[in-house]
């Protein structure tokens, strides 16, 4: 009842930043000074502020992390081995599973601990890697190299007329994109990039 009331006596008379002009005068000014803190220097305030602020967002992430890690582990600096009914412990010795997260998985895809599921996206996760990892090279390449003659002959078009980045999606001709297409279908299709002919239930990422 002590802590209720404390908390409500700061809500109600601006005990923690709150103005008592409906917050429209500056923000975290209470009507008081902090020995040793306070200033009268504009810019020294602002600074102190924005460090307030910073430090604030951190502590509300940080008191958050700790009430959630003592109620799983009965500690708010507990081990994260003592939390046994985890359903992730299923996947802890995984493939991608490295320090120092671990077995990282934020949004909760793996919570049911559905193994089939596990494996699904795991060979997803490999084969869209490898797409990504070709991609930013196939960005990158064309600044230093351009192979020599004609992208579309038909069309009088060279390599090395076309633009690097997004500017040559412009210039590629409908044939080249439909070529594009077919060989994403044939990957697709064949497990060019990781799928597994077994509807991935052997080690993810062998074609």
């Amino acid at each position: 009842l002590q802590i209720l009331a404390y908390g409500l006596y700061c809500e109600g008379t601006g005990g923690f930043g709150y103005n008592s002009d409906g917050q429209m005068s500056k923000p975290g000014d209470c009507g008081w000074k902090p020995p040793l803190l306070a200033t009268d220097n504009p810019d020294l305030k602002k600074k102190r502020l924005n460090a307030e602020l910073a430090n604030g967002r951190l502590a509300m992430v940080a008191i958050i992390g700790m009430f959630f890690q003592d109620g799983l582990t009965g500690s708010a600096w507990g081990d994260w081995a003592l939390y046994t009914a985890s359903p992730l412990r299923a996947f802890e010795s995984e493939l991608g599973v490295q320090a120092p997260v671990g077995f990282w998985d934020p949004v909760g895809f793996t919570k049911d601990g559905d193994v089939s599921n596990f494996k699904r996206r795991r060979v997803t996760e490999i084969k869209h890697g490898r797409v990504a990892m070709l991609a930013a090279m196939g960005y990158i390449t064309p600044e230093f190299f351009k192979f020599p003659g004609y992208l579309s002959v038909a069309e009088n078009i060279k390599f090395a007329e076309v633009p690097n980045g997004l500017a040559a999606i412009s210039k590629v001709p409908g044939a080249g994109w439909l070529q594009i297409l077919a060989y994403g279908l044939y990957c697709e299709g064949t497990g060019g990039f990781g799928y597994n002919s077994d509807g991935q239930m052997s080690k993810p990422g062998d074609c």
